[in-house]
């Protein structure tokens, strides 16, 4: 399963390749009102492309850290539950050793 995953990101790799060498023409870029730059059309796809990959982890952040806290909490009861789990099997070991041998 590996391979074909392999071969798919390979497929997708020279499709985007292909695409880059066929879009080297220059258009205008306007970064600022009035200021323009020419630059080849796949720098200005690529910049797109990281500057949304950017804002979409930005975005992504806020949910990641809810779902950390959450994990902690998660853990920290698990943990308490397994405590108290350890404490009720002791328990009734040591109450059968309480018992003094000639009071049956």
């Amino acid at each position: 399963m590996k391979i074909v995953y392999s071969i798919i990101k390979l497929l997708i790799l020279l499709v985007f390749l292909i695409l880059a060498v066929s879009n080297t023409q220059t258009v205008p870029f306007f970064y600022l009102p009035g200021q323009e730059v020419d630059l080849p059309l796949i720098v200005v796809l690529f910049g797109a492309f990281v500057i949304g990959a950017v804002f979409g982890l930005f975005a992504l952040f806020g949910r990641l850290l809810a779902l950390r806290s959450e994990n902690s909490r998660l853990r920290a009861e698990v943990k308490k539950s397994a405590r108290l789990t350890e404490q009720d099997l002791a328990a009734p070991a040591a109450a059968t050793a309480v018992v003094p041998a000639g009071k049956e």
